[in-house]
């Protein structure tokens, strides 16, 4: 019984650490397809002048995770048609990013990017994007040093705590 219980905590922890290292390769993965979104957003705006509705209709199917669940959102809001404004309904879709580990920077970055889109014309708009695009590369970058310091750790540290536990009840 002891051995079980033992294999018990000792699973339970490792699962909690890896739990938590999954949230760093799962923050990188969330700013990649921000990027990828946003350069297709960009080109969009400065090429085929598309306009966001049908844009976010078009690319919600093509990603998933949070971003998928991101755009998702802006779409079901967008063909609700209740009359706000798309940057009241760009902040809507931004709560459902804003629980999945993005840093505050980047969402106030794309805060800022949902209020100009719509606004002003199709120069400004692709600048207000590139603008983002660099911003979030700079995260990724800073997201990806993260990984590479704290995936292993706390993978090492979930099983090696439960161990301890172990050894400190028996």
């Amino acid at each position: 019984m002891k051995l079980f219980a033992a294999g018990l905590i000792i699973c339970s922890c490792g699962a909690m650490g890896l739990l938590v290292a999954s949230s760093y390769t799962m923050r990188v993965r969330n700013l990649k397809q921000l990027m990828n979104f946003m350069q297709v957003l960009e080109s969009e705006i400065h090429f085929a002048r598309t306009t966001l509705p049908d844009l976010i209709a078009q690319q919600a199917p093509q990603f998933s995770g949070a971003v998928g669940r991101f755009l998702a959102v802006l779409r079901d809001q967008l063909e609700d048609g209740a009359g706000e404004s798309f940057s009241a309904v760009w902040d809507q879709g931004l709560t459902s990013l804003s629980s999945n580990g993005l840093p505050p920077s980047v969402l106030e970055d794309l805060r800022a990017c949902g209020n100009a889109l719509g606004r002003s014309d199709a120069a400004e708009q692709s600048k207000h994007v590139q603008q983002l695009i660099f911003r979030l590369e700079q995260a990724l970058g800073t997201a990806e040093r993260d990984r590479e310091q704290h995936v292993r750790l706390w993978q090492y540290l979930g099983f090696c705590a439960g161990l301890l536990i172990v050894l400190l009840l028996f």
